[in-house]
Parts: C-alpha cells; sequence; structure tokens
C-alpha cells in the first residue's frame, strides 16, 4: 500500500493533469470533457488512486498543431515583450491592452514546439510587471492567465522556477475580503498555485474557500432562491452568476475523487442552481437580458451556450445528482445553437406588404406618425433577421411559472412561449454602469417584460440591443428625454424606489406587481402582469407625474420587426376600445377605451459604442418595432390595460378581438384583477394599506 506521501503525489498529478487535458480540449474546441481520458460515461470515472478514494490520472492528449502560434514567435522580441502592445497602458475599465501579451504566452503553452517561447513571454512578464488600473486584472485575469500557461509548462520548470512562480502568484493576491463570483476568481488563483508547487494544503484551502459560495445567502452569491447577486442586491444570474457556474464546473471536476473534492452537499447545490436557477432564465441558448446586468451591452456576451454545455458535462463526469435533467438540459443548449430559418444573416428579404390600408395603429408611442410600415432588415452585423415569418422552433425546457422574491424576478414558460418580469424593490438594485459600460440601461430593473416565442437562437432582442430606443424597453413605464445621456443608470448603490414590489405563483400562472412611486419623477402608479396558460395581462393604474418633463409612455414591446404589421379595424359599437395590433408571431390587443394602443414600425440604426465605451463603432440598422400606451405630458391617474398572445398569427389575433377571453374585473390603484374566461381562473392584486395580496380564485 502506497504512503500518504505518494498518494497525495498522485492526486495533485491527477488535478493538474485535468487541469491540462481541459485546457488543451478548450483550445483545440472540442471540450468533449474526458475524451482522453474514458470519462465521456460518468459511470467511468471510478479508477482508484492507491491510497486515496476514487480518481483517474488524466493523460493530457497532445497540443494543437504547431503552425498556429509560429507568427507570435516570429514577432517575439529577444526580451520576450512583443513591439505591437503598449506595456505602460493601464486599462479603461474594461480593456487592458498588456493582458494580450499572457493570452499570447497561453497559446504558445499550448502548443509543445513553442514551450521555449511561451517561457520567456512569461519570465518578460513577471521582469517588467504590468499594472492595470482596474484591480481585478491585476488580481484575477493576469494570474489566471500565467497560472495556466505555467501549469502546462510545468514540466519544464525545475523546483526553483516553480517557488519562485508560486511566489509571484501568492503576490498577485489582493487584501480586501472577496465573495461570489469574485471569491471564486480569486481563490482559483490560489488552487493553481498549489497545484503548480505541489502544495496540497494550498489546494485544500482554495477548494474549502470556494465551496462557502456554494450555500444559500443573503449576500452576494447564489440566494435561497437560486437566483444570484454580486455586487449588492443585483439580479446577476446572467453575468457573474453564469461565470461562476463556468468556473466551479471547472474546479469541481479538476478536484473529483481526490481528497479535496467538493462535498456531495455542494455539488448537490450546485446542480440545483443549475437547473433551478439558470436554466430558468436561458432561452434560445443565451440569458434573459434582464438577469445579465452591465453585460448586456457586451456584443460577445449574448451566446454563453458552449462554456455553459462544458460546465454541465464536467458536472456530470464529477458524479452529480439529477444526472437526467443535466443531461437534458446539456442537450437543449445543444439544439439552440443549431441554425434556425431566423439566423439566415446576410438576407435581404422581400419587402412585406401591409395586412391592412396604413400599417400602422397610430404613432409610436411618444412619437409623431408617419413611420413607414414593417420592412424586414437586411443582414448587419449585430443584427439577425428573419428571411421569412415562420413559426419558431417551440420552446424547450422548464415548463412552468417561478418568482424569485430574493431578485424580484418573475419567469413564465409556456410550451411555445415565455415572458419575464424583471422588477427592483427597496430590497433590490436595478443595475449598474460601471467601466464605461450600459450607460442607457436606467430602465433595465423597472419593470422590463421580454416575450418570447418558441426557443431559436435569435429572440427578436439580442440582435436590436444596440438600435433599441432605451427610453422603451419592453414593459416599462417611462419619460421619454430626447437625451440618451439621461438614460444613464442610477447611483450603483441605490435600490428600486418602492417596497411595493412582489409577485406570486401556483407553479402553473403567476402575478407580478411593481408600485412606481418614487421612480424618476412618477409619484406613484401600480403595474402588474397577470399570466395564464395561452396568454399574458399587463395592467397599469394611477400613473401619476406632475412634475414630468416630458411625455410618460407604457411600452409593451420593443424588438426586431419580423414580419408585417397588421393592425384590426376601429370598432363603432358600444364598448370601442381602439385597434388591436400584430407582428411577427405576437398579438397585442387593448383592453380598455381610456387610451388607445400604438405601434409602428421604424428603421433604426446605431452602435454597440453607443451604449458601452469599448464596443464597436460600426453602424448597425435594422426595423424595429414598437408597441404601447402614450399617457402623454405629466400624467394624473392615466391606466392601461393589454392582452398579449404570444404564439398567434394574425388571425388569431382578430379572432380575440371579438372575443378576448379574458375580462378585466378592476384596475385601480387599490385592486387590479384578470379573470380568464376559459378556465375561469382569477387572478388579484390587492394593495391597500395592509400591503400586497397576490391570489388565484
Amino acid at each position: 500500500m502506497p504512503d500518504l506521501e505518494t498518494a497525495v503525489a498522485t492526486a495533485l498529478e491527477t488535478a493538474r493533469g485535468r487541469l491540462r487535458h481541459e485546457l488543451l480540449d478548450t483550445a483545440s474546441g472540442t471540450t468533449a470533457v474526458g475524451a482522453a481520458t474514458g470519462l465521456a460515461d460518468p459511470a467511468l470515472l471510478t479508477g482508484p488512486i492507491p491510497g486515496l478514494p476514487t480518481s483517474l490520472v488524466a493523460n493530457p492528449p497532445a497540443g494543437p498543431g504547431a503552425d498556429g502560434p509560429t507568427p507570435l514567435v516570429n514577432r517575439l522580441g529577444t526580451d520576450g515583450t512583443w513591439p505591437d502592445l503598449d506595456y505602460a497602458d493601464r486599462g479603461d475599465g474594461r480593456n487592458w491592452a498588456p493582458l494580450e501579451h499572457l493570452s499570447r504566452a497561453l497559446s504558445l503553452a499550448l502548443s509543445p514546439q513553442h514551450h521555449p517561447s511561451a517561457l520567456t513571454a512569461l519570465d518578460a512578464w513577471r521582469r517588467r510587471g504590468p499594472r492595470s488600473a482596474n484591480w481585478w486584472y491585476n488580481e484575477i485575469a493576469a494570474p489566471q492567465l500565467a497560472g495556466d500557461a505555467l501549469l502546462l509548462l510545468a514540466d519544464r520548470l525545475d523546483p526553483a522556477e516553480r517557488t519562485a512562480w508560486g511566489t509571484w502568484l501568492a503576490g498577485c493576491a489582493g487584501h480586501g475580503e472577496m465573495t461570489g463570483q469574485n471569491l471564486v476568481w480569486t481563490q482559483a488563483v490560489v488552487l493553481r498555485h498549489g497545484l503548480l508547487v505541489d502544495d496540497a494544503d494550498l489546494v485544500s484551502s482554495a477548494v474549502a474557500r470556494m465551496a462557502t459560495t456554494l450555500r444559500p445567502t443573503h449576500g452576494e452569491g447564489i440566494q435561497d432562491d437560486f437566483s444570484f447577486h454580486q455586487h449588492g442586491a443585483q439580479l446577476y444570474s446572467g453575468g457573474y452568476g453564469f461565470a461562476l457556474a463556468a468556473d466551479l464546473g471547472l474546479w469541481i471536476y479538476v478536484v473529483y475523487g481526490t481528497p479535496w473534492a467538493f462535498g456531495g452537499t455542494e455539488v448537490g447545490f450546485f446542480t440545483d442552481f443549475l437547473l433551478e436557477g439558470l436554466q430558468w432564465a436561458i432561452h434560445g441558448g443565451a440569458f434573459d437580458f434582464t438577469t445579465m446586468g452591465r453585460n448586456i451591452t457586451r456584443a460577445d456576451a449574448h451566446r454563453p451556450t458552449p462554456d455553459l454545455r462544458t460546465a454541465i458535462r464536467r458536472l456530470r463526469a464529477s458524479g452529480a445528482p439529477r444526472q437526467a435533467e443535466l443531461a437534458a438540459f446539456e442537450q437543449r443548449l445543444a439544439e439552440a445553437e443549431q441554425p434556425t430559418a431566423e439566423r439566415t444573416a446576410g438576407t435581404t428579404a422581400e419587402p412585406a406588404p401591409s395586412s391592412t390600408p396604413g400599417a400602422t395603429a397610430g404613432p409610436a408611442p411618444g412619437s409623431s406618425a408617419g413611420s413607414k410600415a414593417s420592412r424586414l432588415p437586411t443582414g448587419t452585423e449585430g443584427v439577425q433577421p428573419a428571411a421569412r415569418t415562420e413559426a419558431a422552433r417551440p420552446a424547450a425546457g422548464p415548463v412552468g411559472c417561478r418568482y424569485y422574491p430574493r431578485s424580484d424576478y418573475l419567469v413564465h414558460r409556456r410550451p411555445g412561449w415565455s415572458v419575464s418580469v424583471r422588477m427592483s424593490s427597496t430590497r433590490t438594485a436595478p443595475t449598474e454602469s460601471m467601466n464605461g459600460e450600459n450607460l442607457r440601461g436606467r430602465h433595465l430593473g423597472d419593470g422590463v417584460a421580454p416575450i418570447r416565442v418558441g426557443d431559436g437562437p435569435e429572440d427578436s432582442y439580442r440582435g436590436v440591443i444596440p438600435l433599441w430606443d432605451w427610453a422603451r424597453l419592453p414593459g416599462v413605464t417611462a419619460e421619454q428625454p430626447p437625451d440618451p445621456a439621461a438614460l444613464l443608470p442610477r447611483p450603483n448603490d441605490r435600490h428600486g424606489a418602492s417596497p411595493d414590489v412582489g409577485g406570486w405563483t401556483d407553479g402553473r400562472h403567476g402575478v407580478a406587481v411593481m408600485r412606481l412611486a418614487g421612480t424618476d419623477r412618477i409619484t406613484d402608479g401600480w403595474k402588474a402582469w397577470f399570466c395564464f396558460d395561452d396568454v399574458f395581462v399587463a395592467l397599469g393604474a394611477g400613473i401619476t407625474a406632475p412634475s414630468a418633463a416630458y411625455r410618460v409612455v407604457t411600452t409593451i414591446d420593443q424588438r426586431l420587426a419580423t414580419g408585417p404589421l397588421t393592425t384590426g379595424p376601429f370598432a363603432t359599437g358600444p364598448g370601442t376600445t381602439g385597434s388591436f395590433v400584430h407582428q411577427g408571431q405576437i398579438g397585442y390587443l387593448p383592453l380598455s377605451d381610456r387610451e388607445p394602443l400604438s405601434a409602428r414600425v421604424e428603421r433604426r440604426s446605431g452602435s454597440w459604442a453607443d451604449i458601452t465605451a469599448t464596443g464597436s463603432t460600426a453602424t448597425l440598422a435594422a426595423e424595429v418595432f414598437t408597441v404601447g400606451f402614450d399617457h402623454g405630458p405629466r400624467p394624473a391617474d392615466a391606466t392601461y390595460a393589454c392582452l398579449v398572445l404570444p404564439g398567434a398569427d394574425a388571425a388569431a389575433t382578430a379572432a380575440r378581438w371579438a372575443d378576448p377571453g379574458v375580462t378585466v374585473l378592476s384596475n385601480t390603484p387599490l385592486l387590479q384583477s384578470v379573470r380568464c374566461d376559459h378556465s375561469g381562473v382569477t387572478l388579484t392584486a390587492r394593495h391597500d394599506a395592509r400591503g400586497l395580496a397576490l391570489t388565484r380564485s
């Protein structure tokens, strides 16, 4: 029987080998966990290390082809630097030019033929010591890249060199206490240090600290409802929460079966976070943009599917529970990557004629009339047009309704469509802007309610984010300032204005309610969403803003136009409520005669640089559809009521115009209530001196 020292050394080599294998797999684009180690079937991960529990020593495959990094070697100076990089740059928040040096060094380390050049480049980095004005690069990004390269080169380092590099990694640590994903990032540097110098205590300590994020918290991290917070009480499941999932998926796999393995309770909680939290926020292989925080303005942040699939595969290979559900989640993500007609970029469709003369149902909310009818956009970078109006792929994944009270967030998912509602209260932060990002996201936590039909990669929002009128986000009631600079988010530490925000669900139906009192210059108002099997109803009551400087508008939707804009005839008999609207695969019906529903399609242009300082300046353009209610300047006791029909065609929308199938029983500042006439289910939001009461009857 081998002694303990030998067993520990073997376990360290196992973990180191697995990490090297994953780095090489990721670089080659295969990301097939265990492809070279017999771990494709989780049941095979049972080979024992002598003297330890279960594990299997990884056998890293050969590195990528040697031709790839050759140009990097040719441009590398004799001092180990690249002449095209500005090593004096201090960074502008999100970008830091010298970091490219370490990215190139890692690329060289991935190719055995270029290991000597990789070592030369790493030595130059340590010698020059570039520093960023942003702590994150100094304490996380740089040591992670260097640590990965060093572990790939470990066999070329003698003990003294490993120790010296270990000291350098330790010196990158800051002095502040980290939480949430920042804790995982910093401890991942410690773990790399431990693997590099064969220090089991460092590995054990790092895993133990990471494991503290795998328990429910009311601070930053995974909440007890499986939503995720970072930078205060701010919903960040699709940003920092996704990063945590990707990183912990790796480290759980790397140390599985060693003495430092994450415990079963922690792995089970992590699995629940993926299935009960992240899965519900993913549509078409990408996150609901309302859960992404400032990441919404990063063009490269809207396709996380490959990294998330890899995390799931690693978790499954680590003996996680709920294997069948994880496999189904992974399969859904894989299917979401498949192209559909709605992803035919670069295709110019035939102009779609209007279904009714005039094509517009009055001016867009808060704007003038005269916009032309719907046209399908030509393919432009960052905009995914629809070649034709077709039935979207049916939605997959979870079906039901879930409310996340820790984050003021409701998700209603039906077999063919979904709607989510992102609110904020005195308990939660709406959003943030930092490092020059999210420059127009002021209203991202003010009742944004995106509607998605099917589960295709283009959800009609992602492609037009840089083109949006950000004062008219789907679902939001807000003033319409002419200057986009007025849409900068409120201070990062400021929570929502009202405590009267809440949600309810029985797992099938759902209600979300948000009071507007104190939101910018709106003195009061109530918004509510009532979710049924095939439709939902959006109500607003008591909307009052006597000091508003601009018109106040409620936007029901703003999305990529994907078909003709159809409007129904105005009724002439009693109970006239205005015109219905149909566009793409969604119908919109006003349910009150107090304020008419207005809509239009207009060609909009913009760039990612408009909404984030480091974004591309390339001009993008597409046809954008907007529908909503214009409450005018300084509204007093304004209301709205709208029935939304996801997945309906124009004919079905017209039929609902004659028979809506729902009845608004009350829409006042004290009581909002809707009955589904077909099922008899009544959903009610009562708000009075006793507080909120959300019920079904």
